[in-house]
């Protein structure tokens, strides 16, 4: 019970209305900083793939043939990339998804034709 009583002086409900009010706005200020952060990030990577080498290839085809190397010779993390980024992942699922429905439901039906014989 030592160890709750000493958490509890820290809970978020516990605070004054005022305490809570500074709390969230630090949180509202450390959000904003990481949210323009991840922006300029995302920024700078891609002006730096649409870039291009001096054989005149953007470094996001290179990364690409990258990718697509790794694949063929057996990475099934850049399979499953590929397939992701084409939008065939969810699809290729929902095809293993109904297959394994399906085997259960022949498994059911076998039962019971069984259990009624």
């Amino acid at each position: 019970m030592a160890k709750e009583d000493q958490i509890e002086q820290y809970r978020f409900d516990n605070k004054t209305a005022e305490e809570q009010r500074e709390i969230a706005r630090k949180g509202g200020i450390a959000s904003g900083i990481a949210r323009r952060e991840k922006a300029t990030m995302k920024a700078t990577l891609e002006m730096l793939l649409n870039s291009t080498n001096n054989k005149g290839q953007t470094y996001k085809e290179l990364a690409t043939l990258g990718l697509l190397k790794g694949a063929i010779s057996g990475n099934a993390q850049n399979y499953r990339t590929i397939l992701e980024t084409l939008g065939e992942l969810r699809q290729a699922e929902e095809d293993r998804t109904q297959r394994e429905l399906s085997k259960v439901e022949e498994l059911l039906t076998k039962l019971t034709e069984e259990a009624n014989k």
